[in-house]
């Protein structure tokens, strides 16, 4: 055994006198007896992985053997633990739990504990103070687990030093802070150690004493005086704060009688704050409580007022005496209500002069206010306007004039500005005219639009520019004239291009109209069309540029618009100027289209260790190509370069026609590692891939020599060989950089090798 600190010890019980409570929540005790522990509520569970010989025990005191005496009354009036609570080796988890009791903020739980004086070792001790908010659970879990016990209170030594926890009897204070109400539940000494036991690194004997639990008071609390607080206006942001004295922790304010005024509500904080709705005195109640559910409380009101005249006036227009009844709409609250002369309901019906309106308004917390503003009213000016004569309705833009007075603005049916655009039928423009005091009049006049006659003329077919002076005819309506380029009367001597005449028609109203023919006149000209070079049948397609003069249509077996398909063979080729015409004229041309060569390639060998030596690739047909691809030059691949994984390789051949094709193939670079060559000799690497560190077994290794480690490039590189054992040992290359490497070796006449793989 690692101790002796308890040597001869099994078990100590003495009789201790009755533990004596304060009151229902308040205890003390002083473990005078642990047998009488389970009779006051208190729970002992030991939780430990594995479960040791013995639990929680009385305390040994130096008399007996032990290591230290009570902190008070009898020698071994104390509760202990040590590390027989688990196996020889394991993790201690040995739990003390109080009795039941509701806890608040501001209990204080204090109690003395120590170990012994290190004799001449000191096997680091843990003990937690740990909360459970679930009433009488007993529920600790299991091992390193705390179950219901999640709250932490204390932890005395929680990283397990040497010389962490006290060898005197030390007391310690904890005041319970931080629950939301008033919490049914337990506390919990636990003894929590690892790498425990007897023969562990950790774990000793503690001994704890003298636990007293103390019940918060609750104070008297003090808060504003009360009575009325300052006042409010209904509709104007309020706040106001109340203050106590007393609480524990932060206070917590509510309303629990009568009630604020409405708008208006209190913060957690005492805060009164919101705008008011409402007005009158409102009488209420506040109380204050702190977080261990102790409270006072205190009588206030509020008084809310009107608020000020809220009625304010947008500028009112200057109105006219010709004006229609006018909505008032400056006063503002909306809502409110109009009166004054000329005033029925919202509306006022302009009267010349200077008048005055009232508005009154009652807001929504049932103030009455009235405020008054003026509206000015003019005089409207006279306007006139000219009549106009008639139109026709292709005329173009009418420039309007007889205004008076100048100045206003015409409006209308195809009018923009000064400007009419005629429209078939009898049009009405108007005329408005504004004066300086912005009260406006207007005067209106018609204008007659004629239609104009519609014009039209049929197609001219295109003819050649050595056709002659050609007639021409297929206007309508009959009886108009021609006019245009080459154009005598009816007659049109042609030119080579697209040329425009134009048919005028002048009606009876002496409305005219104009339309415009097109006369294509072909040039007589000769279609050619060079050779076109022979190409393949995969090379896509090819536009058409040989046939002259430009402007053409090409046609044939695989001819779209300029663009010839080569996958469809060898066909011919036509290009034909001025087509559909008597001026026509075409030329042809043979293209051949020679078929490309069918290319395969399958590699005399697809897989390959990244330490082969390079391959010189074959498999392409038709023979005579070219190889390609990463890592590989000149028809050969090198595994070394291309590094681990699958790396594709094109075959391309040209045939005698200049044609080409390509195939690609696979090759598969693998590390290959952890093979053993040359050797029949029964030898283990173990982890291979590592990151630098093996270690290699088998059959009587320590026999092995000259031992030593190269790159693929037999370059030896830096190592470290331990014999563990006689079937094994340790290599380390943790300073080479990661890739494959080969041990090298003589065993009883034999060569071994194996490949490393660092990574």
């Amino acid at each position: 055994m690692k101790r002796t600190l308890l040597k001869g010890f099994t078990a100590l019980i003495l009789a201790f006198l009755p533990f004596a409570k304060v009151n229902a929540q308040a205890f003390s005790e002083s473990f005078n007896d642990i047998t009488l522990l389970a009779g006051n509520g208190w729970v002992m569970t030991n939780a430990s992985s594995p479960v040791g010989s013995i639990n929680w025990f009385q305390g040994n005191p130096v008399g007996a053997g032990g290591p230290f005496d009570a902190f008070n009354g009898a020698t071994n009036a104390y509760i202990a633990a040590n590390f027989n609570n688990t196996g020889s080796t394991g993790t201690i988890s040995n739990w003390l739990m109080t009795p039941n009791r509701t806890f608040k903020n501001g209990d204080v739980l204090t109690f003395y504990t120590r170990k012994p004086t290190p004799n001449p070792t000191d096997y680091p001790d843990r003990l937690e103070v740990r909360l459970s908010s679930n009433g009488a659970s007993t529920n600790v879990g299991s091992g390193a687990a705390v179950g219901d016990f999640t709250s932490l209170l204390l932890s005395i030594n929680p990283s397990l030093v040497v010389g962490g926890y006290p060898t005197t009897w030390t007391q310690y204070t904890i005041t319970i802070s931080g629950l939301s109400a008033p919490t049914s539940g337990r506390i919990a000494f636990r003894y929590f150690v690892t790498s425990a036991g007897s023969l562990g690194t950790n774990s000793d004997y503690i001994g704890i004493d003298q636990v007293d639990y103390t019940p918060y008071v609750c104070p008297s609390f003090t808060m504003t005086t009360g009575g009325a607080l300052t006042g409010a206006t209904a509709g104007s942001a309020y706040s106001n704060t109340l203050t106590q004295t007393g609480a524990l922790g932060a206070p917590n304010f509510a309303i629990t009688a009568g009630a604020l005024p409405p708008g208006l509500s209190i913060s957690s904080a005492g805060t009164i704050s919101g705008t008011p709705t409402a007005t009158g005195t409102f009488n209420f109640t506040a109380t204050v409580s702190d977080a261990s559910g102790c409270s006072g409380s205190q009588s206030y009101s509020i008084t809310v007022v009107c608020p000020s005249n809220p009625i304010t006036f947008t500028a009112a227009p200057s109105l006219c005496n010709n004006d229609g009844a006018y909505t008032l709409v400056e006063g503002s609250p909306a809502g409110g209500s109009y009166s004054g002369v000329g005033v029925t309901g919202g509306d006022f019906d302009p009267i010349n002069g200077t008048q005055s309106i009232t508005y009154d308004y009652t807001d929504t917390y049932g103030c009455n206010h009235t405020s008054n503003y003026s509206i000015t009213v003019n005089t409207a000016p006279v306007v006139t306007l000219d009549p106009f004569a008639a139109i026709c309705d292709n005329e173009g833009i009418l420039a309007l004039t007889g205004e008076s007075p100048v100045g206003g603005s015409f409006s209308g049916t195809g009018v923009t500005g000064t400007d009419f655009d005629p429209s078939v039928g009898t049009q009405t423009v108007t005329y408005s005219y504004t004066d300086g005091n912005g009260c406006s009049n207007n005067a209106a006049q018609t204008i007659t639009v004629n239609v104009a006659p519609v014009v039209s003329h049929d197609p001219i077919s295109a003819i050649c520019e050595n056709a002659g002076v050609t007639a021409i005819s297929g206007g309508l309506p009959i009886g108009g004239t021609y006019s245009g380029t080459g154009m005598t009367g009816s007659d049109f001597d042609p030119t080579v291009g697209d040329q425009t005449i134009t048919y005028t028609y002048v009606d009876g109203n002496g409305c005219s109209e104009s339309t415009t023919a097109t006369i294509t006149v072909i040039p007589s000209e000769t279609a050619t069309l060079s050779a076109i070079p022979a190409t393949c049948d995969n090379t896509g397609d090819i536009t058409l540029t040989q046939g002259l003069p430009v402007g053409g249509v090409y046609s044939g077996t695989g001819v779209t618009g300029d663009q010839f398909d080569p996958t469809v063979g060898a066909q011919t080729i036509t290009y034909t100027i001025g087509g559909g015409t008597a001026c026509e004229s075409s030329a042809t041309t043979l293209i051949t289209v020679n078929t490309a060569p069918t290319v395969t390639f399958a590699s005399s060998i697809t897989d390959l260790c990244v330490y082969d030596s390079d391959l010189t690739l074959s498999g392409g047909l038709p023979s005579g190509g070219t190889y390609t691809g990463t890592a590989t030059t000149g028809g050969v691949f090198s595994p070394a370069t291309a590094g681990l994984g699958i790396t594709t390789i094109t075959y391309t051949y040209v045939d005698g026609n200049g044609c080409s094709n390509v195939a690609t193939d696979d090759i598969t670079v693998d590390a290959c590692a952890g093979i053993i060559e040359g050797t029949s000799v029964e030898i283990e690497v173990a982890p291979n891939p590592s990151n630098g560190m093996f270690v290699i077994s088998g059959v009587d290794v320590n026999a092995m020599t000259n031992i030593s480690i190269v790159d693929l490039n037999g370059k030896q590189v830096a190592s470290s060989i331990q014999y563990l054992n006689e079937n094994a040992v340790s290599i380390s290359i943790m300073d080479a950089v990661n890739g494959i490497y080969v041990l090298k070796g003589n065993y009883k006449d034999q060569i071994v090798q194996l490949r490393l793989m660092k990574q």
